[in-house]
Parts: C-alpha cells; sequence; structure tokens
C-alpha cells in the first residue's frame, strides 16, 4: 500500500493509512 505507512514504537507496529484515516490497525 503506498498511501500506507509502517511506524514501530516500543515494539508496536502501527499501519497509518492516508486514503482511510479511520483505519489504525494496532499489531503485537
Amino acid at each position: 500500500h503506498p498511501d500506507c505507512q509502517i511506524v514501530r514504537r516500543k515494539g508496536k507496529l502501527y499501519v497509518i493509512c492516508k486514503t482511510n484515516p479511520r483505519f489504525k490497525a494496532r499489531q503485537r
């Protein structure tokens, strides 16, 4: 996903999509 950005913070994976601001997935 070109509009999605994966950010790692304190061992947590955050997926932020610009096309879908409501979509925020937290993966352990």
